[in-house]
């Protein structure tokens, strides 16, 4: 990450109604209902999360995965 670079945070709306069952919402929730990105990542997470490409939870694994909790890109 660049030093003059903030993280942002992203975080899931998901509720647990919307899930078919508790199994269901632990997996989509598995890393966390939030992680941090480097603000050049942000289109990134965007479109493919509008176009179902990518869920959040794969986002949250990847940060999850960083040494910093940062997603940087996959």
């Amino acid at each position: 990450m660049q030093a003059e670079s903030h993280a942002l945070l992203a975080a899931t709306t998901l509720p647990r109604e919307d899930c078919v069952d508790d199994e269901d919402y632990e997996r989509l929730t598995e890393f966390g209902r939030e992680f941090r990105s480097v603000p050049a990542e942000v289109h990134d997470i965007h479109a493919n999360l509008s176009i179902g490409n990518l869920g959040f939870e794969e986002y949250a694994a990847w940060a999850h995965d960083d040494p910093e909790g940062i997603y940087r890109s996959f």
